[in-house]
């Protein structure tokens, strides 16, 4: 008798084999960049506040890169091409 152990859990990296996955980086990217914008806008007005959210849109677009850079290893290692 076969059981079903349910759905299988996808793992953040299964988005790395997606044929979108440069769309989905460029969109992750865009989330930091749209922050960082608005942080600088702020930073006339609530210093604090536009700092903090300036600097947390770089340190997220730094994550994403990090996340292009793995993603592009893991598609390189199973024979996807990058382009």
């Amino acid at each position: 008798m076969p059981t079903d152990d349910g759905p299988t859990r996808k793992t953040p990296e299964d988005t790395a084999y997606a044929a979108n996955w440069r769309t989905v980086l460029l969109v992750d990217a865009a989330i930091g960049a749209v922050a960082a914008a608005v942080g600088v806008l702020l930073l006339f007005k609530l210093p604090t506040l536009g700092g903090l959210l300036l600097s947390g849109g770089v340190v997220y677009d730094m994550v994403v890169v990090r996340r292009a850079r793995r993603w592009a290893r893991l598609r390189k290692d199973a024979g996807l091409k990058n382009r």
